[in-house]
């Protein structure tokens, strides 16, 4: 049965000393579970759980085998009573009720499965229950917000057809046309087509070719290292690359800004494989940050969603 919020619940649940959370995002899955006190116990990282339209079984497959992979060589019983999940594409509450019944349907996991969108499973890794803001940069782009009055907001996560702007397929998806832009000679050599070609293990330009014709958003999305890379080695293209990314994140922040009472400085939380601590998109984002949001500060340190998840899981309702 369900409650409506992304939450499933069998009717035989009991209390257990062991919870899992998991952080579900667009390139990988990373399990951690958790002790009743929240020690960590056993964490693990597996394909993409990301919720697509229709794919809800598919992401539960991942999800569940991530979390097993977790769990191994602990004395473990399965199900477990409780479990978080935050994934790429449950920022809906149809998507969230599709894969919080596709957990419980399937044996193995939990008995209480609560699913929320993995950009909300950040913000409550970052602030708890109390205001903020967290952008994510990953395969795609999103930014939610708790205001001081306890409600949630949200801008950008629409998927590669509609946006994601600043995220890995947007930047990927320029690189490509770089490299193009390179076969052709036009404008000034980037060397991306190179860098590219070697980066995917590709014999020739024609590979490329043939490589982009067949590839998904995740795969695409997979180039973007190589463009962070490129620019924190001074590369001129690829640090405009950069920049411009940082500048669409910045908007998604900005635009949560007016929640926010006048004035009052907003704490900005980063997350997701693009915006690590010594990333060149992270130190970007806090110059643009400064420019489109002035009292929106960019904090210091990397998010553990995952573990976050699962010490919400432990600690009941």
């Amino acid at each position: 049965m369900t409650d409506g919020g992304g939450r499933r619940r069998t009717d035989a649940d009991a209390p257990s000393g062991i919870a899992v959370g998991v952080d579900a995002g667009g390139s990988r899955t990373t399990a951690v579970l958790v002790a009743a006190d929240g020690t960590e116990l056993g964490r693990a990282e597996g394909p993409s759980g990301a919720v697509r339209p229709g794919g809800a079984a598919r992401a539960a497959v991942a999800i569940l085998e991530t979390a097993r992979r977790a769990a191994s060589g602990s004395s473990v019983t399965w199900p477990l009573s409780r479990a978080v999940v935050g994934a790429a594409g449950a920022g809906r509450v149809l998507e969230r009720e599709q894969l919080a019944a596709e957990l419980s349907a399937r044996e193995g996991l939990a008995r209480d499965v609560r699913v929320m969108g993995d950009v909300e499973l950040a913000l409550l890794a970052a602030f708890g229950d109390g205001p903020g803001i967290v952008i994510a940069a990953g395969t795609g782009s999103a930014a939610f917000a708790r205001t001081p009055d306890g409600v949630l907001h949200r801008t950008g996560g629409h998927g590669w057809q509609l946006g994601d702007e600043g995220g890995g397929y947007w930047l990927g998806r320029r690189a490509l046309a770089l490299a193009a832009r390179d076969q052709d000679g036009i404008g000034a050599w980037t060397g991306l087509g190179v860098r590219i070609i070697r980066a995917l293990e590709l014999g020739s330009f024609d590979d490329l070719v043939r490589w982009a014709a067949t590839a998904g958003p995740s795969q695409i999305a997979g180039l973007a290292p190589a463009v962070l890379d490129a620019a924190q080695e001074g590369n001129a293209a690829c640090g405009a690359l950069v920049r411009d990314a940082a500048r669409e994140l910045a908007a998604l922040v900005a635009a949560l800004t007016r929640y926010f009472p006048a004035g009052v400085p907003v704490g900005v939380a980063a997350t997701g494989g693009l915006l690590g601590e010594v990333s060149p998109l992270r130190e970007a984002l806090h110059e643009e940050l400064h420019a489109a949001a002035p009292l929106a500060g960019l904090r210091a340190g990397s998010l553990d969603p995952a573990l976050a998840a699962a010490r919400l899981a432990a600690s009941g309702p």
